[in-house]
This record gives structure tokens, sequence and C-alpha cells, in this order.
């Protein structure tokens, strides 16, 4: 044989064994499935789909309200407790420690921004078999007086984060300073969440200053209660379209990075967690158990009408 026909002898062989080889590769061995990188949101978080329907859905004329989560009756000896705002982690698992150590089922209220910074203290709280809930993108305050477009962007965007990141739909929503009336809770409900909470005891954790002073302070809390306990400070509106014009510039990073800082956290005391321990303890010896959320009352809520002064 010639050294021609030998050459391309060779050169069938290899063309051959190559072929087999990629065809292994593409039909016969398993593909990794790409991973979702939950650290750039640049178009998911922005969650145009979600409020698309939210809108049609706000528009309809059989679109109800949400219902409330109120109180229980003053002679049922148990409370709720919930979180308004998401903890750093390393606070987050101090407090989920607690909760652990009291058997206590508890809600975090968590902003969506400051969620896609901090994946793993979502997971962590899921991991805990602890609920989260909606505290709106980044925690506005007063979103009942904003415009119902913008009720259904921040509440959605948050939801979107918050299924991305956890797997589940939170069912409960509450928003920083807000009054709820039927604009509102029909937005709520437009975005898929069936339940808005009003508290009735806002905790002053400054008040639990040791053991001793948490037993007064329990004592002074109603049967029936839910508590809420404030993990950041709200975001007023203006910050909220600082942010948007932020956005809208072609520059920036689209990623919901931007906390203006969201100029939000609270300085948490390092202590807090313990804070919590001592109130729950004197909670337990005044005889009171700690009921999830859903369990408490739910509510077609109507608002308070403040009574005239005298002479109008």
């Amino acid at each position: 044989m010639s050294y021609k026909k030998l050459g391309i002898v060779v050169l069938l062989v290899l063309a051959v064994v190559i072929g087999i080889l990629i065809y292994v590769r593409d039909h016969v061995i398993e593909q990794p499935h790409p991973a979702i990188d939950i650290t750039d949101l640049s178009e998911t978080y922005q969650a145009a789909e979600e409020i698309a329907a939210a809108e049609a859905a706000r528009e309809k004329t059989d679109n109800k309200p949400a219902e409330v989560v109120t109180p229980l009756p003053g002679d049922v000896p148990a409370v709720a407790i919930l979180f308004d705002g998401l903890p750093e982690r390393p606070l987050a698992a101090r407090f989920i420690d607690v909760l652990a150590k009291h058997k206590v089922p508890a809600v975090f209220f968590a902003e969506g921004t400051n969620a896609v910074d901090q994946p793993e203290t979502i997971q962590l709280i899921r991991d805990a078999g602890q609920e989260l809930g909606n505290y709106t993108f980044v925690g506005v305050t007063g979103l009942d007086k904003q415009p119902v477009e913008e009720q259904i962007i921040q509440i959605c965007r948050a939801q979107k984060v918050l299924v991305m990141l956890s797997g589940s739909s939170p069912q409960f929503f509450r928003g920083p300073k807000l009054q709820y009336g039927d604009e509102i809770l029909k937005s709520v409900k437009a975005a898929g969440i069936p339940y808005a909470v009003k508290e009735n005891v806002r905790v002053r954790m400054e008040a639990i200053t040791n053991p001793e002073a948490a037993v007064p302070y329990a004592a002074s809390i109603p049967f029936g209660s839910i508590l809420a306990i404030p993990i950041a400070h709200p975001v007023e509106p203006i910050a909220v379209a600082l942010v948007k014009a932020a956005e809208n510039k072609p520059a920036v990073d689209m990623k919901p990075t931007i906390k203006d800082d969201n100029a939000v956290k609270v300085a948490v005391e390092a202590d807090m967690a313990d804070k919590l321990d001592w109130l729950l303890t004197a909670l337990e010896s005044r005889g009171i158990h700690f009921a999830p959320l859903g369990q408490f009352r739910k509510i077609h809520y109507i608002p308070s009408i403040p009574l005239p002064k005298e002479g109008e």
C-alpha cells in the first residue's frame, strides 16, 4: 500500500473516531443543567410578567381584597412572632437558634433587595422551617399612599425574588407604616398574596435590657397578640425614586444591590437575640404558647373611621 493511500485510511479512521467521541459526549454522557445565577437577577428580578398579570387582575371587577390577619380574642393564651426586615445572616442564625429553643414558629418579612443580597440567609430561614413574608421590594414606607402601579411593582418584585430564592410563594404581606384599605389590599391579592398582616404590638427591644426587665414587659402584652419585632428602618418614597432614576441610566449595573445602602439597616444591637430569648422566656412563664401566624383570625378589613371633632 502506498503512503498516500495509507494516509487517507488513517484520516478516515481518525474522522470516524472523532465522530463517535462527539456523539458520546453530546448524547450519552449526561450534561449538567446550567445553574441559575442568583447573584445576577438583572432581568428576572424586574418581574415584568408578574407585574403585568397583577395589573390585569387588579382591574377585574371581581378582584377581591386580601384578607387581613388580626389578633386572636383576648382570652386565648397565645401570641404570634414576626420580624419586620431581613436580618443579616449572623443575627438571623442566632434568632433561629432562639426560636428553636422555645419551639416558636415565626415569619420573617423580607425586603426583596435584601433577599437578593443575602440568598444564604433566605435559605437558612427556610431550612429551619420558618416562614418568609413579603415586606415590599425595598421596605418602602406608606405604600398605601402610592399609586396602584407602584404598589404592584413593589409587591410583585419582592414576591418574585422570594419565590426564586426560597422555592415557595409567601402567603403573607406587610409594609412599613402602612394603613390597610381596599385599594392596597386589592393590590396585594392581585399580586397573588392572600393575606396581609396587622400587628397589635411592636416590640420595643430597647426596653428589654435584661431578663428581669423582660418580665414586666411580657406582662404588658395581651393574650392573642401579634408581635412585630423591627429589624430594618423603612425607606421613604423619595429614596425609591432615586433608585429608579439610577436604574434608568444605561451605564448602571442592574443588579439589585442598590441598597442605597438600602439606607435602611438598623444598627442592630449585638445582644438582640438574647433579648428575644428573655422575652420568650418571660412569655412562657405566663403560660403563653406560640402559634403559627396562619392560625390567627382572618377578616375582611374595614378601616376605622375617625370620629368627627366637636363642632364639625
